[in-house]
């Protein structure tokens, strides 16, 4: 199982034929990801993502995977709650 820092400053990059490296955007690596959902997989199939405190690269497969993690995160089923009425 993956672990994800999503917590920690990340910062998206684009590479493309004209230009490399360009800076897209910065906030934690759960604000990347927010960001990339939006966009389409051939557009993200052109970015990264680097964790800027961590030696922790994210290619195209790996936010694919980042972005399908948290999806299934945000479907799973919330705990139940006890109403305080145990015996």
């Amino acid at each position: 199982m993956t672990t994800y820092p999503l917590s920690e400053p990340a910062t998206i990059y684009r590479s493309d034929a004209h230009q490399s490296d360009a800076v897209v955007s910065r906030g934690s690596l759960s604000d990347c990801a927010d960001l990339l959902q939006d966009w389409s997989t051939e557009d993200r199939a052109a970015v990264r993502i680097e964790i800027d405190d961590m030696e922790l690269r994210y290619g195209p497969e790996q936010i694919e995977e980042l972005l399908k993690f948290l999806r299934e995160e945000d479907d799973a089923p919330l705990p139940a709650v006890a109403t305080g009425n145990l015996l």
